[in-house]
C-alpha cells in the first residue's frame, strides 16, 4: 500500500512541514460535530449526561493522532500498546478491555466479529469532531454488550457555505526521518444539504528507541525492527436537512492499512506482519420529528473486514517454508442497523424505545502460497475456508423523568439474544484427534437482561451530581465459544454471558466560569467472568492437562476514583489535570493479578498564548503511570512518565506552523515486556483552514 515516492515527498515539501493540528476556531458558533453519531441520556434540562469528552481541538494541541492516544487523555482510561503478536492499541476503561468496552463510530459498533477487537491504532483523528465516554451509566440506544461502557468516535460535518482544513506534517528523530502525515477535509453546508470528504495519509517508516535503550538477543536499538505503520482513509458524507429538525445522511469510509510486528526484544522470535489491514464502511442515518413530541430515527449499516496476516521464516520478511509459517486471512462483515424513537408525549418524560439487529460472518483461512524460484519460496497448501455466523437482536427501553427542576431519574432496560448459525473449523479434531480435518462445531445461542437506574441532581446553575447503578453484560466471542487452538481446546455454544453491576457517584461543576471539576467514586463488581479451565482429554483421556475449555467461572472487581480539575485564571494561561486510581481483585484468587492497569494515572497540562495573539501558543503536558503487573503471578513494569510539547503560531492569513516533541527526556518505557515505546521524537507541520 506504500504511496509513490516521489507523490508522498511532494507533497510533504508543498506543505513544507509537519504533523499535528488543524485548529483554529470556526468563524461561526455552528457546531462540527455530526450530531447524528451522538449517543447520550438526554435529560430535559441538564443536557447529554454521563459522558467525558476529547474534541479536536485537544487532539490537535496534544499532537493526538489516533484512537489510542486521545483516548488515554481522559480520566479513567488507560492504554496498552505495541505489544504481542499482532501489534494492536487497546484502551482499558475503569479495568474493562476492549472486549467488555466497544467501540463505536457514529453511534455503530466497529468490533471484528471473530474475536470482538479491533485495532485502535488504525482509527485516526483527523476527520473527527470528538470522541465520547460513557462510564457509568450507558445509553441503551448503543445496544448490547456495554458491559464496561462505551466509547464513540464521532465524525464531523461542515460548518461554512465552503471551507477548507489541511495538514501535512514531518516527524523525525536521531534516527532521522520516520514519518510524515497529510490530511485534508474539504466541504460545503447549505440551507438544506451539506457535503464533506476527508483524506489522510499517516506513514510511520520506523520507531526511534531510546538513547539509553539496552540491547536484547533480537534488538539492538536506534530504529525498532518491523515497527513501520501505514494508514490510508478517505471518508465521505452527504446530507439533506430539508427543515430545522430532520436529517439524512449517508457516510462512506474506506481505510487501507499496512503495519509491522515489532519482535519481542528477547526471547522466541516470531516474523510477523500485515501487509493489508483493511476496513470499509457504508451507513445511513437519519432523524425524523413525527408530530410536536416524537422523533425516529434509523440506521443502516454494512462494515467490511479484510486483513492478511503473514509469519516468515526469518527478518527478511519474504520466505514462508518453515512448518510455523503462514498466510492467515480474514474475510468479515457486519449488517444491521437499528431503529429508535424517542417521546415526549407524557408530561416531564422523555422515553426512548429501541430495536437493533446485527449480522456478523467471519471468514478465514490460511491462503496458497505460491512457489516462487527467483526468491527460493516453496509451494504451500493452504485451507479451505472456514465461515462463522451470528445473528444478534436487542430491544431496549429507557426513561428519563424531571421530578422538579432539579431531580432527573433515569431507568433503562434492554434484552438482547444472540445466536450462532454456523461455525467450521479446520485443523485437529478436538474429539478424535485426527488432524487436517474440517467440520462443524454444534451450534448455540444466548439471552441477557440489562437494567439500569440513575438520579441527577442540579444543585445550582453549572453544578451536577449523578448517582447510578446497572447491571450490564457482553456476550462470549466467536473464538471464545469456537476457537480449537490446534485440537487443544473443547468448544462451548452456549457460553453464557459475563456480566458486571456498575455503580458510580459523580460531581462536576464550574465555578466564575474559569474553574471546572469532576468528581467521580466507582465500583464494578464482575460475575459469570469467562475462564480457561484445564478438562480431561476427549482422545487422550489419561492426560488431564491437554485440553481446556472456556466457562463462566469467574468472580471479580474493580475500584476506584477520578478527579479532573480545569483553570483559566486569564486569558493566556489554561491549566488542567486529571488522577485516576484503581484497584482490582479476583475473588475467587486474590494473589491471581490483574495486568495491564497501573494503579495510578495522572494528566497535567498547561496551554500558554501570547497577549493579544491567542493562537500563538505553547503547549505542555506531562503524563503519569504506575507501575502495572505484567503476568497474573505479580511481576510488574516499572512507571514512568512523559512530557511533551508544542509551540504553535498563525504566520499569514489562514496559515499556521507548528514545532513539537514527544518524550521530550527520551523515557525508556514500555506497556508489554519486552515491547520498548518510541523515544524522544521531533515534529514540525503546516495547517491551513479557510
Amino acid at each position: 500500500m506504500r504511496m509513490k515516492p516521489f507523490l508522498s515527498v511532494s507533497l510533504s515539501l508543498v506543505f513544507l512541514f509537519g504533523i499535528a493540528t488543524s485548529v483554529y476556531a470556526q468563524s461561526d458558533s455552528i457546531s462540527n460535530v455530526y450530531a447524528l453519531g451522538e449517543i447520550s441520556v438526554f435529560g430535559t434540562k441538564s443536557g447529554k449526561l454521563l459522558t467525558n469528552k476529547v474534541n479536536e481541538t485537544q487532539f490537535l494541541e496534544f499532537n493526538k493522532v489516533n484512537l489510542t492516544e486521545a483516548a488515554n487523555l481522559l480520566p479513567g482510561l488507560t492504554i496498552t500498546d505495541g505489544g504481542g503478536g499482532r501489534n494492536e492499541g487497546q484502551i482499558f476503561l475503569r479495568g474493562f478491555g476492549s472486549l467488555q468496552t466497544p467501540i463505536f463510530y457514529d453511534g455503530i459498533p466497529i468490533y471484528v466479529p471473530y474475536d470482538g477487537n479491533v485495532d485502535i491504532n488504525r482509527f485516526t483523528t483527523f476527520d473527527l469532531s470528538q470522541i465520547t465516554v460513557s462510564k457509568g451509566l450507558t445509553s441503551i440506544l448503543y445496544g448490547p454488550n456495554t458491559m464496561g461502557g462505551a466509547i464513540n468516535l464521532v465524525s464531523r460535518k461542515p460548518v461554512k457555505a465552503f471551507e477548507v482544513t489541511g495538514i501535512s506534517g514531518l516527524k523525525f528523530s536521531g534516527e532521522g526521518l520516520n514519518g510524515h502525515n497529510l490530511s485534508a477535509n474539504i466541504g460545503t453546508r447549505q440551507e438544506k444539504f451539506y457535503l464533506l470528504g476527508s483524506l489522510s495519509y499517516l506513514d510511520n517508516a520506523f520507531l526511534s528507541l531510546p538513547k539509553k535503550f539496552t540491547a536484547g538477543t533480537n534488538e539492538d536499538g536506534g530504529r525498532r525492527e518491523n515497527s513501520d505503520t501505514e494508514d490510508f482513509k478517505f471518508s465521505a458524507k452527504a446530507g439533506y436537512t430539508p427543515n430545522a429538525t430532520d436529517e439524512y445522511s449517508l457516510n462512506v469510509i474506506v481505510q487501507n492499512a499496512e503495519k509491522g510486528i515489532p519482535i519481542g526484544v528477547n526471547g522466541n522470535a516470531q516474523y510477523r506482519r500485515y501487509p493489508e489491514y483493511n476496513k470499509n464502511s457504508v451507513y445511513y442515518r437519519s432523524k425524523t420529528v413525527l408530530g410536536k413530541t416524537t422523533s425516529m430515527s434509523i440506521t443502516a449499516f454494512y462494515d467490511k473486514f479484510y486483513n492478511i496476516m503473514g509469519q516468515y521464516d526469518d527478518a527478511g520478511y519474504i520466505l514462508q517454508n518453515k512448518n510455523n509459517a503462514f498466510q492467515s486471512v480474514y474475510d468479515d462483515y457486519s449488517a444491521g442497523g437499528s431503529a429508535n424513537f424517542a417521546s415526549s408525549y407524557f408530561n416531564n418524560n422523555l422515553l426512548k424505545l429501541s430495536l437493533y439487529e446485527k449480522y456478523d460472518s467471519h471468514k478465514e483461512h490460511n491462503a496458497d502460497i505460491a512457489e516462487n524460484t527467483a526468491t527460493g519460496q516453496l509451494a504451500k497448501t493452504g485451507e479451505p475456508i472456514q465461515e462463522y455466523l451470528d445473528n444478534t437482536v436487542s430491544v431496549g427501553l429507557e426513561d428519563v423523568y424531571s421530578l422538579n427542576e432539579s431531580i432527573d431519574l433515569i431507568a433503562g432496560i434492554n434484552y438482547s439474544y444472540r445466536g450462532n448459525n454456523q461455525a467450521q473449523e479446520y485443523g485437529t479434531h478436538y474429539l478424535t484427534g485426527e488432524k487436517n480435518v474440517a467440520w462443524n462445531f454444534p451450534t448455540g445461542s444466548d439471552d441477557a437482561f440489562n437494567y439500569q437506574l440513575a438520579a441527577v441532581y442540579t444543585p445550582a446553575e453549572n453544578h451536577e451530581i449523578s448517582l447510578s447503578a446497572s447491571r450490564k453484560s457482553r456476550f462470549a466471542t466467536q473464538k471464545e465459544r469456537y476457537s480449537s487452538r490446534f485440537g487443544t481446546t473443547v468448544p462451548n455454544p452456549d457460553l453464557a454471558s459475563e456480566f458486571s453491576w456498575i455503580f458510580d457517584l459523580s460531581y462536576k461543576g464550574t465555578i466564575q466560569s474559569n474553574f471546572q471539576y469532576e468528581v467521580s467514586v466507582f465500583y464494578n463488581a464482575i460475575d459469570n467472568a469467562i475462564y480457561a479451565l484445564t478438562i480431561p482429554g476427549k482422545y487422550q483421556p489419561d492426560d488431564i492437562n491437554l485440553m481446556v475449555t472456556n466457562q463462566n467461572v469467574g468472580k471479580s472487581y474493580a475500584a476506584g476514583y477520578e478527579i479532573a480539575l480545569g483553570y483559566r485564571p486569564v486569558n493566556e494561561l489554561t491549566l488542567g489535570a486529571n488522577y485516576s486510581y484503581i484497584y482490582r481483585e479476583n475473588k475467587e484468587n486474590p494473589d491471581l493479578k490483574f495486568t495491564d492497569v497501573p494503579a495510578h494515572k495522572a494528566v497535567f497540562f498547561g496551554k500558554f498564548s501570547l497577549p493579544n495573539h491567542p493562537k500563538t501558543y505553547l503547549h505542555i503536558d506531562w503524563e503519569l503511570n504506575s507501575k502495572r503487573y505484567n503476568t497474573s503471578a505479580g511481576e510488574t513494569l516499572p512507571g514512568f512518565g512523559l512530557v511533551n510539547a508544542k509551540l504553535s503560531t498563525k504566520v499569514w492569513s489562514d496559515f499556521g506552523l507548528e514545532a513539537g516533541v514527544k518524550n521530550l527526556f527520551d523515557k525508556e518505557y514500555s506497556y508489554h515486556l519486552n515491547y520498548p515505546r518510541e523515544g524522544r521524537t521531533f515534529l514540525t507541520s503546516v495547517v491551513y483552514d479557510f
